[in-house]
């Protein structure tokens, strides 16, 4: 990192501008300040890159200007140069939070050594938080720009606003509760997001755990779907649902109230419903594994989540994301996606969806070759059923780009409409 702007603390005029110079040599920008509270003072201002102090100094020693820089600026470096007799205080100085210490006297190419290794620890630090604050904007959104994922974005928004309860269906790991959080985020709904596991509602007490008790103080003591007054309550893996128990859900959404166990009256409530379910609730409700009348109460509104297999071209962009995140908690650098392997990424069957997906960023990230790491994810079989699955995703992304107008696609392909459809029905791809 060149050109970083440095600040060098020192009590010691000559020692402070020596190390000037052998900064300044190296390519930086040394600014010098005469201790450590002129160093306090400048906090206001614009901040360096990195901070080298000496820890002895009359006023306010390294220890307190590290104290004062860390109340500001939780991630600037700062090197503390040390005599030989405080090294242990240099020690807590690093407990506190301090990038290095240097004992006195220092090499000079040693020094730049440690102010390189400096740097690039404050770089990484502040590109991670730039990641991490960009992630939580994105993590309550769905990622992806195919038009099935455009379709589903502006779905939830049109009925983010609107007082009506939804089921999201789709396979695992297609980021049901994403979306279930996406449509809270932009409901403008004032209370919480509470969520519901119906898989794991125990086989006793769920009453209690659901709606509530009236001690015997007559103080109620909220269940969950009390706590999501005024905010949204998602009922995650509601196919799953044990039967018995979904009368009890029915009654709440007939009469948006609940009863408590040992309250004498029911208690209004008034909150939305969003719930998700991994298998076609109409085909539960076929084999008697679903109430109908459960489910025409729960459907206000419903919307399907594609597999990651319908949304191809968004496969690379999701194992980016997932990689960030990952680079992100581990506070390493974004490895490059080559071209071959987000074909391969595409090609690869992805039956655990995103969460799958997700898992092999983590991998990658971690350099754990060998386990079902994404470059081992390209295609297999004779060269002809490599081109076959090259032609097909091609296909696929600039279907996706025309919105499905097979005509815009032959155009953009090169080749007739009639030689389009031909590859389309063979390669079981439809508009």
């Amino acid at each position: 990192m060149s050109h970083a702007n440095i600040w060098v603390v020192d009590d010691d005029d000559d020692h402070r501008e020596s190390l000037c110079d052998l900064i300044a040599a190296a390519g930086h920008n040394p600014v010098e300040l005469s201790g450590g509270i002129a160093a306090r003072d400048a906090l206001g201002g614009p901040l360096p890159d990195l901070i080298l102090s000496d820890l002895r100094m009359p006023g306010l020693d390294g220890i307190g200007l590290l104290e004062a820089v860390r109340a500001v600026a939780a991630d600037l470096p700062i090197v503390l140069l040390t005599g030989h007799g405080d090294v242990t205080q240099a020690v807590r100085a690093m407990q506190l939070g301090a990038q290095d210490f240097l004992e006195k006297p220092y090499d000079a190419d040693h020094l730049l050594t440690v102010v390189a290794r400096s740097l690039v620890a404050g770089r990484l630090h502040a590109e991670n938080k730039m990641l991490r604050e960009r992630l939580k904007v994105e993590e309550a959104h769905l990622i992806g720009e195919t038009t099935a994922i455009n379709a589903v974005r502006q779905r939830l928004t049109e009925i983010a606003a609107l007082p009506v309860d939804v089921i999201l269906q789709g396979e695992t790991g297609t980021g049901k509760e994403l979306a279930a959080r996406s449509l809270h985020t932009q409901s403008g709904l004032s209370g919480p997001f509470v969520t519901i596991n119906c898989a794991a509602l125990p086989n006793s007490g769920f009453d209690v755990d659901l709606f509530g008790r009236m001690d015997a103080t007559g103080t109620l003591q909220p269940g969950r779907v009390g706590l999501a007054e005024g905010g949204t309550l998602f009922l995650d893996q509601i196919d799953v649902m044990p039967l018995e128990l979904q009368p009890l859900l029915l009654r709440l959404l007939q009469s948006r109230q609940i009863e408590p166990v040992g309250g004498r009256e029911p208690i209004e409530v008034d909150l939305r419903v969003v719930a998700s379910a991994s298998e076609d609730l109409k085909e539960l409700i076929a084999r008697g594994a679903f109430r109908q009348d459960l489910y025409y109460r729960l459907a206000g509104v419903e919307i399907q989540l594609p597999p990651l297999r319908q949304i191809a071209p968004d496969i690379p962009v999701l194992f980016v994301h997932f990689l960030t995140q990952a680079a992100a908690r581990h506070g390493v650098p974004v490895p490059q996606i080559a071209f071959a392997e987000r074909k391969a990424l595409q090609s690869h069957d992805w039956p655990g969806n995103a969460h799958q997906l997700r898992q092999a960023a983590h991998r990658r990230i971690l350099g754990l070759d060998g386990v079902a790491d994404t470059r081992d994810l390209a295609v297999t079989g004779t060269l002809k059923d490599r081109v076959a699955r090259f032609e097909a995703l091609e296909i696929m992304r600039v279907l996706d780009q025309c919105r499905g107008n097979t005509a815009r696609a032959a155009a953009q392909l090169g080749i007739p409409r009639r030689t389009l459809n031909a590859k389309m029905n063979r390669q079981g791809i439809k508009p």
